[in-house]
């Protein structure tokens, strides 16, 4: 039987990998007061304007509480606003504000050249590969997990 070693463990260098990534997107991000997490999320209303919060959640895979502290950090920011839902008053549509839209270029850009920063090492082809792997991963996991 083979040595286990936890260093080259995918489990281990997957989580590595992602604080690399975060680590190098927080320091990027600092000029706009805003963290990765918020990117994230600012970066799926760019794309679904409009939605619930619960929507937003579903979309994420991310849990509740951690959404909403996001969301309100966003809307302090002025980044985003809530509204009450005229289906539902119980839920909120979370809307991008021009300021937040104003911001979505220079924050896609960081992003994109973090990635290319952090892989430089691989050819595009390579890269390409690596995201196709990691999404095939990743959308065959059982998603319950994160909530």
């Amino acid at each position: 039987m083979e040595e286990f070693k936890v260093e080259e463990s995918l489990g281990h260098l997957a989580a590595k990998v992602h604080q690399i990534f975060s680590a190098q997107f927080k320091k990027e991000l600092a000029g706009y007061n805003i963290t990765p997490p918020q990117f994230g999320t600012l970066a799926f209303l760019w794309r679904h304007d409009g939605i619930s919060q619960i929507q937003l959640v579903n979309k994420m895979h991310k849990d509740r509480t951690t959404t909403s502290g996001i969301i309100d950090r966003l809307e302090k920011e002025g980044l985003v606003t809530r509204q009450g839902s005229p289906d539902d008053r119980r839920s909120h549509m979370v809307f991008v504000t021009d300021k937040g839209y104003r911001i979505r270029p220079a924050l896609e850009g960081l992003a994109l050249q973090v990635i290319l920063d952090v892989t430089n090492m691989l050819t595009g082809e390579e890269r390409e590969t690596l995201r196709l792997l990691l999404k095939k991963v990743y959308d065959n996991a059982p998603h319950s997990l994160f909530l």
